[in-house]
């Protein structure tokens, strides 16, 4: 009887294709990463079959840990860098913190045990969020003093939402691979696969890992994390808000989103994160974050 319910169990679980610990999954397996290049390329216009994960863990057995990493696709051919964000959980200030990590992959070397040259840094947003305007936007760095455009990264924002609906085809890849990242269910995730194989291949594959109990910790875990993340942040906007508005200054705002931050970062503390990880997350310094205490 318990086991027929860890199975009923087991089965309910729906695993979303805009999730890291997902992609990191799929990428790594050759069979899929042609899936990949159709919904990249056109955005950056660039073939992405010849990159690979960038994981000093790749092969470190503690799949957890693993998956948690950054998405960074490099490749032997060029000098770039991609860094993929899956943003289940859109804000202005996540977009903020995922700015300031490309700034962070341009002012430091990648390096796997050898020193290699500074690389172009091209970073891509999937947003789960809906644009009035526009479904897709890149963006530039200008030089203040020069009025020239700094070459060495470029930001790519993917609002899904706009493809939410799209069915494939026949003559719709793109936008039906880019509305499977909408799913919510099995059922819509065929829905918008049709009869391509390649989409399909994606379905079954979804459907067998929403049975896999480690997969599924390494997902659950994902998903906690950036909900409490962003829960926590919003919170802290709040909560200063609305001391700004008592006291009558900005500083209130500030001070409440400080306060979370540091929670979050005692909370990720805990969790073992990587410390560069939780820099990125919280925004806060390395000095800070090795100040804290965790109970």
């Amino acid at each position: 009887m318990k086991q027929e319910k860890n199975k009923e169990k087991s089965e309910k679980r729906f695993i979303s294709l805009l999730s890291d610990t997902t992609f990191k999954h799929f990428f790594k397996i050759e069979d899929y990463k042609e899936f990949f290049n159709t919904i990249i390329k056109p955005i950056i216009n660039m073939d992405i079959k010849d990159f690979k994960l960038y994981d000093a863990e790749l092969n470190s057995g503690n799949e957890k840990r693993d998956y948690r990493l950054d998405i960074l696709l490099v490749s032997d051919l060029v000098d770039i860098v991609i860094s993929i964000e899956m943003n289940q959980f859109p804000s202005e200030e996540t977009k903020y913190k995922d700015r300031l990590y490309v700034y962070g992959l341009l002012a430091k070397s990648l390096n796997s045990g050898e020193d290699i040259k500074k690389k172009k840094v091209i970073q891509i947003n999937f947003n789960k969020e809906k644009h009035p305007y526009v479904s897709k936007g890149s963006f530039y760095l200008m030089d203040k003093e020069t009025n020239r455009e700094i070459k060495d990264f470029e930001i790519y924002e993917v609002y899904l939402e706009n493809y939410k609906g799209i069915r494939y085809n026949g003559d719709n890849k793109e936008e039906a691979y880019l509305s499977l990242l909408t799913a919510t269910s099995y059922e819509e995730l065929r829905e918008i696969a049709g009869d391509d194989k390649e989409a399909l291949k994606i379905v079954d594959e979804l459907e067998r890992l929403g049975l896999n109990d480690n997969f599924g910790l390494a997902y659950d875990n994902e998903m906690m994390q950036k909900k409490m993340i962003n829960t926590a942040r919003n919170w802290g906007y709040d909560d200063g808000k609305e001391a700004g508005k008592a006291e009558g200054k900005v500083e209130g705002i500030e001070e409440g989103a400080k306060a979370k931050e540091i929670e979050i970062a005692q909370i990720m503390l805990k969790t073992k994160e990587p410390l560069e990880k939780i820099v990125k997350y919280t925004g806060l310094s390395e000095e800070e974050i090795n100040n804290l205490t965790v109970e």
